[in-house]
């Protein structure tokens, strides 16, 4: 350094200054630039965030429409739920208040954590905590609302049961569309998390008794709470359903079956209304109300009784001796015989190698087609059908609806299967034998039918050849009353059989029930005619690769009253519960009894006449011998 520099320091001086300048310069650029940036060229977005940050959308739920009963009863409703929700954005200290809620909602703290960490990536969403929360739990949050800044509570509408699993697989379920769902076009209009209805009629109808929601627009706070609301559209509730459902009758079978599994189905034989539907086991609507946990949806789809199989519709099991019915029309309409014909009823007949036995082991003698269908002779539609052939006995079971889909439009409805020489050839690539012709003639072998199929079936041979169409919708309505849209008998078709067959059929239902020998005296009924049709399908399971029996038979009956006049028809499949005479006879007979209740008097109490007095109990008179068959 100079002397003159050290004595003279203003260059220096001006330098420093220059560089300060010039840093000054650059920052006010810079935040000229960042002013300009989030002014002009995000202004627009930062303005959209901030008045999001203020108002907000939230929904409002529409309640589904209500499903009564054909004498209006409520079978399915609605009730409020409380949801707790957290506004990720709102919520100003995340460890304060996960803690607290963990401790008011009963939840683990870390599951509160995760929900509202993967809450962040849409911060002002409104995410939900805890669906379904008790009420003294909503208090207790609205008490600490100041201290929980971003906790929220809504309230909406679910599905209600008052009868809790009645009907449950006629009716159906609700809960949120899935992700597999969302991923189909029919889909398009959903969003995640909305209601739709999975199963039955609430699936078939969703459209119907799915509302309009509606929304409302709020003002909030800096700490997420509502200051103002600035606009609602109200919700449109679903439209109602009128089913054609007979809510005594379903509790009359419901009652009579319990603790047995299978199937009852009530139908009117003079339009195919469906009057009751039992499934069981059967499950928990409600269950699927709220948001059903993965532990509790496979315990209940790996159930081993399977309660989610709607067995009307989709079991499929050997008709069993109910068959024969089609085998004597097949047989009547081909002139292989006539009501009057007589053939033995032995203990059993011989088939090659093979012995076909019936039911009853000392055998009956000689019989006519009247007392073969009330005694459900084995051996006596064994002969017939070798007489008839397999083809005109296919063709008849596929003219009364076996073998095909009836249409209910519920969706996974199960065909069953009318075996033909060409099936087997098909799919097993053996021939057809005789011996296949004689298991086929009593309902067993490889022939298989839903109970609503049988059914049908019997309905049509009741009414006089009418085939119809199960339904269960009589009308729809709004909420003020309107009709929106109404439902009515629908054939399939007339099944081509003559006046005179149908007329024999019907007269050996009615000896099965009414006559000494008849297989299902037990559907009798003392005020009222019933006819009707045993049948038992055996099991047989596959074991160490030999066929061997199960544990019990599935029993069947089938019956319409008044037998003359019919206006309700009943079928009942109990699984594993032996001869259909002795397990499925009485459930359709209490079905009826609810429908035709014995006409009483009323009397005034005070025109009653005073009660005897008590005697000493007598010995009780000996019981009837029970008649058990096929």
């Amino acid at each position: 350094m100079t002397a003159w520099h050290t004595l003279n320091p203003a260059p220096a001086i001006q330098r420093r200054v220059g560089r300060l300048i010039l840093v000054v310069t650059a920052v006010v650029v810079v935040l000229v630039l960042r002013l300009w940036h989030l002014q002009v060229l995000e202004g627009d977005r930062y303005v959209a965030m901030a008045r999001h940050n203020r108002l907000r959308l939230r929904l409002v739920e529409a309640p589904r429409g209500i499903l009564y009963d054909r004498y209006g009863q409520i079978l399915v409703d609605n009730r409020p739920s409380f949801d707790v929700y957290l506004v990720p954005e709102d919520v100003t200290e995340p460890e304060r208040t996960t803690a607290r809620l963990a401790d008011l909602l009963g939840m683990p703290a870390e599951q509160v954590a995760e929900k509202l960490a993967a809450g962040r990536i849409r911060p002002f969403t409104p995410l939900l905590l805890k669906a379904g929360v008790p009420e003294r739990t909503m208090v207790a949050l609205e008490e600490r609302k100041l201290d929980l800044p971003g906790v929220g509570l809504r309230v909406h509408p679910i599905r209600a049961y008052p009868a809790g699993s009645l009907a449950a697989h006629l009716l159906g379920y609700v809960s949120e569309v899935n992700q597999a769902q969302l991923a189909r076009e029919e889909f398009r209009d959903f969003a995640p998390g909305e209601p739709f209805g999975q199963a039955g009629v609430e699936r078939r109808f969703d459209a119907f008794i799915r509302g309009i929601d509606g929304g409302e627009q709020i003002e909030v706070d800096v700490l997420g709470r509502i200051t103002r609301l600035v606009d609602r559209t109200e919700p449109q509730a679903g439209f109602n359903l009128v089913l054609t459902i007979d809510r005594r009758l379903q509790d009359a079978a419901e009652k009579a079956f319990a603790g047995k599994n299978g199937a009852v189905v009530a139908m009117d034989p003079r339009s195919g209304e469906i009057l009751a539907w039992v499934s069981n086991p059967a499950y928990d609507p409600s269950v699927f109300t709220q948001r059903i946990s993965v532990e509790e949806w496979e315990t209940l789809a790996n159930d081993p009784r399977h309660p989610l199989q709607n067995r009307p519709l989709q079991g499929q099991y050997p008709p069993g001796s109910i068959f024969k019915l089609v085998v004597a029309a097949a047989a009547l309409e081909s002139g292989i015989i006539t009501p009057s014909t007589p053939i033995d009823c032995p203990a059993s007949i011989t088939l090659g190698n093979f012995t076909f036995e019936d039911w009853k082991r000392e055998g009956r003698g000689v019989m006519d087609l009247r007392r073969a269908i009330a005694e459900s002779c084995n051996t006596y539609f064994y002969q017939v059908a070798l007489k008839t052939g397999i083809e005109p006995i296919a063709e008849m079971a596929r003219e009364f609806g076996l073998g095909g889909e009836l249409g209910l439009g519920f969706g996974d409805e199960s065909r069953g299967l009318v075996p033909t020489p060409a099936w087997k050839q098909q799919v097993t690539g053996e021939p057809w034998y005789p011996g296949n012709t004689l298991n086929t003639a009593i309902g067993q072998g490889m022939v298989l039918a839903t109970p609503l199929q049988v059914l049908t079936m019997v309905s049509a041979i009741a009414n006089g050849g009418a085939l119809y169409k199960p339904w269960v919708v009589k009308r729809v309505e709004s909420w003020q009353g309107e009709v929106v849209e109404e439902y009515g008998p629908e054939v399939l078709r007339r099944v081509r059989v003559s006046p005179e067959t149908l007329r024999i059929l019907r007269e050996g239902m009615w000896a099965v029930v009414n006559d000494e020998q008849g297989t299902g005296q037990r559907a009798r009924i003392p005020w009222i005619e019933v006819a009707g049709k045993t049948g038992t399908a055996q099991v047989v399971r596959k074991q160490l690769g030999q066929d061997r029996r199960g544990p019990k038979d599935h029993g069947w009956f089938v019956a319409y009253a008044p037998a003359h006049s019919p206006e309700v028809a009943v079928i009942v499949l109990a699984e594993h519960a032996g001869f259909g005479s002795a397990a499925a006879a009485p459930v359709a007979r209490a079905v009826l009894e609810a429908a035709f209740p014995l006409p009483t008097v009323e009397v005034p109490r005070e025109r009653r006449p005073v009660a005897p007095a008590v005697r000493q109990p007598t010995a009780p008179l000996p019981s009837p011998e029970p008649v058990f068959g096929d």
